[in-house]
C-alpha cells in the first residue's frame, strides 16, 4: 500500500511538471502561381509565401513558477514548390528564428536569431504583410545599389547573435505587437577579433502603444556593413493603424541611409483592409525617393482579395503595379529566403511593371 501511494505521488508530481510546460509544432504552407512583367520581360512561376510565409517550426514555454518563464523558438523556411528548405543544397535550417528566452515581471530576454526591431513596422503596417507581389517592402526595402533600399541587407529583417530585451509582450510571443506600452531593444554582437572591424554589429529599438483599435510604433537602428571597409547604415520608421470596423487604415513613413553618398531613401505608404463577407480586401499605395544624382523615384499600387475558407485556410489573389521614374530600379522582391525570387537582381528591374499572385495558404 505504501509503495502504491509513493508511486501515485511520483506520477502526480510528474504530471504537474508536464502540465507546466508546453511544446508546439506549428507552421504554414502557402502555394501560388505568379506572373511578373517589367521592362519588356516577363515570367510565370509557381512559388510560395504570397499571403503567409511557408514555414515549419517548434516552440515551447516552461512555467518556472513565481511569474518566470523559459522559452525557445526554432523556425525554418519551407519552399514547398520544390520540397526544399532555404539552406545550402535545400537544407531545412532555422534561419527564420532560433532563440532561447527568459521572461518574468522584469520583461523578457532573448538570445539568438530573431527579427530586428527596425523591421516590424514594415510588415505590421503593410496590408500585405511584406509578402507577395503587393508587399510594401518592394519599394521601402527594395532597389538601391547598396542593398535593401539604403538599409543593411544583412539585418533588414533579422539578425544573428542578438541579445534582445522586450516589454509588454507575453512569454515567447511573436514580438510584432504588444499590449499597452510595448518595446524591443536588440544588440547584435559583431563577434570579431579586437584587431578587426566590427562587421554586422547592430543596435536597434522599437517602442509602441496598442489599445483596442489603435496601434502606433516607432523604431530606429544603426548597424555596420557585413565586410570591410565598414560603413554604417542608419534608419528610422514610424507607423500606425486604426480599426474603424468597416475598414482598418494604416500608414508608415521612414528613412534608410548609409555612409555612402546618394543612398538616402525616404519612403511612405498608405493602406488598409476592408472586410468583405468571409474575407477582406487589402490595398495600398507606396512611394519612395532617393537622393542620388538621378533622383530615383518609384510608386507602387497594390490591390488584392483574401477569402477565408476556414480559420486556417484561405484563397487569395493580388495585383500590383510598380512605376519607376528617373532610372529607379525598384521591383518585385519575392521572399522566403529566395524561394520566391521575383525580379530582384535582374535586368528587368527598371521601368514600370506588374505582378500577379493567385494562391492558397494553410496554417497549422
Amino acid at each position: 500500500m505504501k509503495k502504491s501511494l509513493i508511486a501515485l505521488a511520483a506520477l502526480a508530481a510528474t504530471s504537474a511538471a508536464f502540465a507546466q510546460s508546453s511544446v508546439t509544432l506549428f507552421g504554414a504552407l502557402d502555394a501560388m502561381v505568379s506572373r511578373y512583367s517589367q521592362n519588356g520581360v516577363h515570367k510565370t512561376m509557381m512559388s510560395t509565401s504570397g499571403n503567409t510565409s511557408s514555414a515549419l517550426g517548434v516552440r515551447g514555454v516552461e512555467d518556472l513558477g513565481g511569474g518566470m518563464y523559459a522559452g525557445f523558438w526554432l523556425e525554418a523556411a519551407i519552399l514547398n514548390d520544390a520540397g526544399l528548405g532555404n539552406g545550402t543544397g535545400g537544407a531545412v535550417v532555422f534561419q527564420r528564428r532560433s532563440y532561447l528566452s527568459l521572461a518574468g515581471p522584469f520583461g523578457q530576454l532573448r538570445l539568438g536569431r530573431d527579427y530586428t526591431p527596425s523591421f516590424w513596422n514594415h510588415t505590421v503596417f503593410d496590408p500585405f504583410g511584406t509578402l507577395g507581389a503587393g508587399s510594401g517592402a518592394n519599394v521601402s526595402q527594395g532597389g538601391g545599389t547598396n542593398g535593401a533600399a539604403g538599409d543593411n541587407p544583412t539585418t533588414a529583417a533579422r539578425t544573428n547573435n542578438g541579445l534582445s530585451y522586450l516589454w509588454g509582450m507575453g512569454p515567447n510571443a511573436s514580438s510584432h505587437i504588444g499590449t499597452g506600452v510595448y518595446a524591443q531593444i536588440t544588440y547584435a554582437f559583431a563577434e570579431n577579433l579586437s584587431t578587426a572591424a566590427a562587421t554586422n554589429r547592430y543596435l536597434g529599438a522599437r517602442v509602441g502603444y496598442a489599445a483596442g483599435p489603435f496601434n502606433v510604433a516607432g523604431a530606429v537602428s544603426r548597424s555596420n556593413s557585413a565586410a570591410g571597409p565598414v560603413f554604417k547604415y542608419k534608419n528610422w520608421n514610424l507607423g500606425g493603424s486604426y480599426d474603424f470596423g468597416m475598414a482598418k487604415v494604416m500608414a508608415k513613413i521612414g528613412v534608410n541611409d548609409s555612409d555612402l553618398a546618394g543612398t538616402k531613401h525616404t519612403y511612405w505608404s498608405l493602406g488598409g483592409t476592408i472586410p468583405v463577407g468571409a474575407g477582406y480586401i487589402p490595398l495600398s499605395w507606396g512611394h519612395i525617393k532617393v537622393n542620388n544624382a538621378a533622383g530615383w523615384k518609384a510608386n507602387q499600387l497594390a490591390l488584392g482579395y483574401v477569402h477565408n475558407l476556414s480559420k486556417r485556410t484561405a484563397a487569395y489573389a493580388t495585383y500590383s503595379h510598380i512605376s519607376n521614374k528617373n532610372g529607379g530600379n525598384f521591383t518585385f522582391l519575392g521572399g522566403n529566403g529566395g524561394g520566391n525570387p521575383g525580379f530582384a537582381g535582374t535586368a528587368a528591374a527598371a521601368g514600370s511593371g506588374t505582378g500577379i499572385d493567385v494562391g492558397i495558404k494553410h496554417s497549422f
